[in-house]
């Protein structure tokens, strides 16, 4: 336990902090879990080609990697609120390395599923450990900021991860699997130099399970639930079918669509690292609907349909207003979450986040047997100004309940 960053060194959070290898391993298995999506985005409309896989299937690539977590992710957070957290990133670590990796070998389509669903079990491992562990590392008054750097950093790796899918997938998209492999050290680094930041318990489930429900009825909590449903339903709709729109309308190439995610990745860095400052002078709820309105206004520029350029800017807007919502949402569900809930607390949102996740290709798939993809992203417009309008209501009432 030596490792951990002692609570009195935590009042000003900076390189120091960040450099320490419980956190910094923290963070990188964060951007080791967003490969699993983001690395492949750009790959899709290569590997659709490929193995001849129709527009309307190729968001089974992503639906295979995020359903298992609906099923899994509470189970693996009940396990590590009641019996430690270390075990369970390194065996998650070195499942999501090896299944991510062989996908690159795949004979057909079904066994490339078959890999992502095995990757899929692993990030229900890992899933509720990347927010958990800065919580656990970092005191509450310096977890906001930790939490805006995690996505700083997960935004940055969004930028780089799209390019480097994109540049592989020229040679062939079996050569944007095998970078999986590399995540194998980073298994061994978490092995040597990660301690147990929850001791096993002699809690009973029965107990357990009693006060993680209590907790979940929390107003703050129905919050961030919802707002992470909606959040990750955003990401996966317009990341699935952003390459697709670039290189179908536009005739974009597999590196250009890249470019686009990146686009989107750089307005997040932006707000991401500002939101601990911004946070101290707004209320979430305020702060969150203009969130999602200035995703709104990117999601509508894209559905315009006016060429690369706009949809560039559409992009970077959207990312704006991302910036703003996840590490806002983190800490609603972290802050007086008790730590031996927290696994648990945040296994609960992972698993409507995987809902989502699994939700948004799916249906967009299905309403483009119907209609094109620019009707995609104006359905995806309507859903983020409709959770605008409904914080901003909420924010109102709010407000009239503490006057009177």
């Amino acid at each position: 336990m030596d490792q951990l960053i002692p609570r009195e060194q935590t009042q000003r959070f900076g390189v120091a902090e960040i450099c320490r290898p419980p956190l910094a391993i923290s963070f990188a298995t964060s951007v080791a879990m967003m490969s699993g999506a983001t690395m492949l985005y750009p790959v899709l409309p290569v590997l659709a080609a490929s193995l001849g896989v129709e527009e309307a299937q190729i968001g089974l690539v992503m639906v295979a990697y995020t359903t298992p977590a609906i099923v899994l992710a509470p189970l693996f957070g009940l396990i590590a609120d009641l019996h430690g957290r270390r075990w369970m990133l390194i065996l998650g670590l070195t499942l999501f390395a090896l299944a991510g990796g062989a996908a690159a070998f795949a004979p057909s389509f079904a066994w490339l599923l078959v890999c992502r669903a095995l990757q899929g079990v692993a990030m229900s491992m890992l899933t509720p450990l990347t927010i958990v562990l800065i919580s656990d590392l970092l005191s509450e008054d310096q977890e906001i900021h930790g939490q805006g750097f995690k996505v700083a950093i997960d935004r940055l790796a969004q930028i780089l991860l799209p390019l480097l899918g994109g540049a592989l997938a020229v040679i062939s998209w079996q050569a944007a699997m095998l970078p999986y492999f590399a995540i194998l050290p980073l298994a061994l680094a978490a092995l040597l130099w990660m301690p147990e930041t929850r001791a096993p318990g002699t809690e009973t489930v029965r107990h357990y399970l009693a006060k993680t429900g209590r907790a979940l009825r929390e107003p703050r909590l129905t919050m961030a639930f919802a707002t992470g449903f909606l959040r990750f339903f955003l990401d996966f709709g317009l990341y699935t079918y952003l390459p697709l729109l670039a290189v179908l309308r536009y005739g974009a190439s597999a590196a250009t669509a890249g470019w686009l995610i990146a686009a989107s990745a750089a307005g997040s860095i932006f707000t991401a690292m500002s939101v601990g400052h911004i946070h101290e002078r707004q209320p979430p709820q305020r702060l969150l609907a203009v969130a999602f309105f200035a995703s709104a206004v990117g999601l509508a520029v894209i559905a315009t349909g006016q060429g690369l350029w706009l949809a560039a800017l559409g992009a970077l807007l959207f990312g704006l207003g991302n910036g703003l919502i996840s590490p806002l949402q983190k800490s609603l569900l972290t802050r007086r979450t008790p730590p031996n809930l927290r696994g648990g607390v945040v296994a609960v949102d992972r698993v409507i986040q995987q809902i989502a996740k699994s939700m948004a290709p799916a249906l967009m798939g299905a309403l483009l047997l119907v209609t094109n993809l620019e009707a995609v992203f104006w359905c995806l417009t309507a859903m983020s100004a409709l959770g605008m309008a409904t914080l901003t209501g909420l924010s109102i009432w709010r407000g009239r309940v503490r006057r009177a």
